[in-house]
């Protein structure tokens, strides 16, 4: 699953810009199959890993494009819809330009995935 938003139509990685996008064991794994070690593309932040910023930006950040796009984190592949930490539910992250292209139904469904992910990354929390 992965929401699909116009990012490269419109040239914009701002949300690729002093990202704290966590990351699963399973982001991990897949981004080390590709040949990378975790230690250059992540920092390991209260036990949790998030992806590492280079200068401000996003460790796989080139040239204004993502060079694992295919490949990149799950939370990156479901924003710009994130965990609303009060209300306990999915919602749209209002810095993206793009969220008036995410319907209701698409939201509904994310926020099932989402949860998952959340679980595995910061384990058994209540959510």
């Amino acid at each position: 699953m992965e929401i699909k938003v116009r990012c490269n139509e419109i040239n914009c990685h701002s949300c690729c810009e002093e990202t704290e996008m966590q990351l699963s064991e399973r982001d991990l794994k897949r981004l080390e199959k590709l040949g990378y070690n975790r230690s250059d593309f992540s920092v390991r932040e209260d036990g949790i890993y998030i992806l590492k910023n280079v200068n401000g930006k996003c460790f796989f950040l080139k040239n204004g494009k993502c060079s694992v796009y295919k490949y990149r984190p799950l939370g990156c592949k479901l924003y710009p819809v994130v965990w609303d930490l009060e209300r306990k539910r999915a919602t749209l992250h209002d810095f993206c330009p793009l969220t008036n292209e995410i319907d209701k139904k698409v939201l509904k469904r994310v926020e099932r995935i989402l949860k998952k992910h959340i679980v595995e990354v910061f384990g058994n929390i209540n959510i």
